[in-house]
This record gives structure tokens, C-alpha cells and sequence, in this order.
């Protein structure tokens, strides 16, 4: 909101910044970047706790929007330290529910989840229910991308019925959106829709935008997954004009990497390529790990559907090394299917059976159907190169099961390919 006018201020002599919305208060603070980190730098030093606290807190949103994230997590460790020596308990639980937040962006779950389990704790010793519910959030969303659905979800209900009990209705969106994540993992696709769309609706009530680009970006997402391409797209390019208009480059790139998913389904190669290197680009700027490894996947996929073998290899084998050091298990999964593909398309199905083999117990292991599906139809089509037909209908009938279960657009192919086996022959 603006600030206040000084009572004998004239117009035209303003001294305070125009702050009157979101737009216009990052963009001041990236102006004065330089200027405010010179000053948070110097109350470290010069060891004015409270102004450290006040200050990283000022300038977390524009760390977290430009990074480096790296820079991001040194200051919110010098908060924590700040509001210990003061003995403020509710900085310090905000400090770490942030420093958890940029731990996480960076890929290092454990530290994450440590940091933002220590909040929740003094949260909870406060009776601060709104920091309980923040610090559940972030702790859901850690629980998500390392494959851990049954606790993400835990969190993320707890997190949204706090919300709803002190009616932070940005909370309750907030929520809602990353249990549409979640949902949409595990492959309860009408369940995802749900929650996005009522987080949508309450971003758009409140006006906020970012909220609007995450729900949409994840609502692209479950279109894309049902085989409803145009919708889907429509959905990512209206994510990425407002991460472009708000600034957030980390929506930016996970727009751009998803609407290289749909460009590749289309057959656009092109396009995809150019969306997937753009998004590439950006996570590698602002020190996005998981960013980079799903671009790099997406790229392994284009590189192999246009022939290009060794690029594609490349990709995907640094796509698997950020997943596996990251902790990433639904994507080391999505990864190792995709590597499958590449062996089986290059001639060698048993190399790549084994990717797939170590994809359908990674899937299982975390409860991924989707993931689960794709292992299995890969397997199959493997044993099917190897001359084992009974087992690959008995693996493609598991696929085609799964797929028809969760609304999957894969159900129609591997039926198909069900379809075309004569019958089954003899086996291995």
C-alpha cells in the first residue's frame, strides 16, 4: 500500500518511494538493490540485531525473485543468528521458515526440511498459528519433490486448515495450489483441477498474481497430462506473461520449461527447443537445480524423438546426476523411464529394460502411477524387442490399467499397442 505523505510534503518534492502495488514496489527494490544490501551488509557487521532481522525480512521477496539464492541463504543465516542473541522467538521462526524456503530453492531438502521443522517447533512453543502455517507449507513442498506424497499431503491439509481457522485466505491459496501438486503426481488428475481451480479463484479475489501463475502453471500441467494440448498451452503461456510481468524469474523458467513439454507433444520441435533452453538458462542464472534438471530432461526427450542420440544422452545423464544429488526421486524416476526410451529406440532393449526396471521400483516405492505406468509400457515394449510377447502384453496391460485409472492421455496408445500383439508367443 502507499506509504504516507509527510503533512507539509509538496507534491513535487516527494522523498518517499511510489510503492502503490507489488509491481511497483519490486521494482523500486531492484533499483535500490545495491543500496539496500550495503545497509543490511553494515547492520551485520556492525552488530544491530534488530536491524538485520528488519531488513533481511525487507528484502527476502526480492532474493527470492532475482537470486542468487546462494547469497540469499548467507543472509537468512545472519537473521537466525540475529533473533537467537536478541532471544526473539517469532523472528527467528520467521528467519527459518524463509532460509528453509531459499534452502529448498537450491535443491539441499535435508537443510530445508531441518530449518523449517526448527519454525514450525517455536511456531507451535508461540501459539503463532499463522507461522505454523507457513512453515507447513514449505514443509509440504519439501515433502513433495522428494517423493515423500502421504507427508506432503499431511502438511499441506494441516497447512490449509490453519489457514481457513484465521482466515488468511493467501494461506488457503497457497495451500490449495501445492496440494494440487501433489495430487497431480500421485495421478489423482480430477482431484488436482479441484484445488488448482480454487486457488485460482482466490488469487484472482485477492489480486494476487503470483498465486495466479503457480495455479495456472499447474493447472497446464494436468491438461497436458489428460491430452488436452491447446488448453494446456493456453494455461503455461498465461503463466509465463505474468511471471514476466511480476518479475519472477523462477516462474519464468518453469513456464517456459513445461510449454517445451507441450511443444514436444505437438510436435513442434523447434519451439520446444528454444522454450527448454530458455528455461535452462534461467534456472542456471538463479541457481535452480531442479529447474535445470527438468529442462534437461525435456531436452534429452526432444534430442531423441529428432535423432540426435548423443545430445540426447548427454542430457539426460546430467539431468539424472542434479535429480539423484538433490534428492529428486519423482524426477530421478521420470528421468530413468525416459533414458529406457532412448536405449530401446537406439537398438538395445535390455539396457534400457533396466532403466525401466529400476524406474518401476523407484515409482512404487513413492506411490507415482503415473510413473508406475510409464515404467511398465516401457518394460514392455522392451521384452517385446527381446522376443518375450506374453510378458510384454502382461506389462502393457498393467501400463494401459494404470493409465486408464488416473485419465492419463497414454491410455490410448498402449491399448493400441495391445491391440497389435497377435497373441501371446513364446517366452524367454
Amino acid at each position: 500500500m502507499p506509504l504516507p505523505r509527510p503533512r507539509h510534503q509538496h507534491p513535487e518534492r516527494r522523498l518517499t518511494p511510489d510503492l502503490a502495488d507489488n509491481t511497483r514496489a519490486l521494482a523500486w527494490a531492484r533499483a535500490e538493490r545495491d543500496n539496500l544490501l550495503a545497509c543490511l551488509d553494515q547492520a551485520t557487521v556492525t552488530g544491530q540485531h534488530a536491524r538485520v532481522i528488519a531488513l533481511t525480512a525487507a528484502t527476502a521477496s526480492l532474493l527470492r525473485h532475482d537470486g542468487p539464492w546462494t547469497s540469499a541463504i548467507t543472509r537468512h543465516v545472519a537473521a537466525v543468528q540475529a533473533a537467537r542473541h536478541l532471544g526473539d522467538q517469532l523472528a527467528q521462526a520467521n528467519a527459518l521458515t524463509d532460509l528453509g524456503d531459499v534452502r529448498r530453492l537450491t535443491g539441499d531438502y535435508r537443510a530445508a526440511a531441518q530449518a523449517l521443522e526448527q519454525a514450525l517447533g517455536i511456531a507451535r512453543d508461540i501459539a503463532d498459528q499463522l507461522g505454523q502455517a507457513n512453515a507447513l507449507h514449505d514443509l509440504g513442498i519439501v515433502r513433495l519433490v522428494t517423493g515423500d506424497y502421504r507427508a506432503a499431503a499431511q502438511a499441506l491439509e494441516q497447512a490449509l486448515s490453519i489457514a481457513r481457522d484465521i482466515g488468511n485466505r493467501l494461506g488457503q491459496g497457497n495451500a490449495l495450489q501445492t496440494l494440487g501438486d501433489v495430487r497431480l503426481v500421485t495421478g489423482d488428475y480430477r482431484a488436482a483441477a479441484q484445488a488448482l481451480e480454487q486457488a485460482l479463484s482466490i488469487a484472482r479475489d485477492i489480486g494476487n498474481r503470483l498465486g495466479q501463475g503457480n495455479a495456472l502453471q499447474t493447472l497446464g500441467m494436468v491438461r497436458r497430462l489428460t491430452g488436452d494440448y491447446r488448453a494446456a498451452a493456453q494455461a503455461h503461456e498465461q503463466a509465463l506473461s505474468i511471471a514476466r510481468d511480476i518479475g519472477n524469474r523462477l516462474g519464468q523458467g518453469s513456464a517456459l520449461q513445461t510449454l517445451g513439454m507441450v511443444r514436444r507433444l505437438t510436435g513442434d520441435y523447434r519451439a520446444a527447443v528454444q522454450a527448454l533452453e530458455q528455461a535452462l538458462s534461467i534456472a542456471r542464472d538463479i541457481g535452480d537445480r531442479l529447474g535445470q534438471a527438468n529442462a534437461l530432461n525435456t531436452l534429452g526427450s526432444v534430442r531423441r524423438l529428432t535423432g540426435d542420440y548423443p545430445a540426447a544422452e548427454q542430457a539426460l545423464e546430467q539431468a539424472l546426476n542434479l535429480t539423484r544429488d538433490i534428492g529428486n526421486r519423482g524426477g530421478e524416476a521420470e528421468i530413468l523411464n525416459e533414458t529406457g526410451e532412448l536405449y530401446r529406440v537406439r537398438g538395445d532393449p535390455g539396457r534400457a529394460a533396466n532403466y525401466h526396471r529400476q524406474a518401476l521400483a523407484l515409482s512404487r516405492e513413492i506411490a507415482s502411477l503415473r510413473d508406475e505406468a510409464c515404467a511398465l509400457a516401457g518394460l514392455g515394449r522392451c521384452v517385446l524387442a527381446l522376443g518375450r510377447t506374453s510378458d510384454a502384453a502382461e506389462n502393457l496391460r498393467q501400463a494401459r490399467d494404470i493409465f486408464q485409472r488416473i485419465g492419463a492421455a497414454e491410455a490410448t496408445d498402449v491399448a493400441a499397442e495391445l491391440d497389435g500383439l497377435s497373441g501371446p508367443g513364446p517366452t524367454a
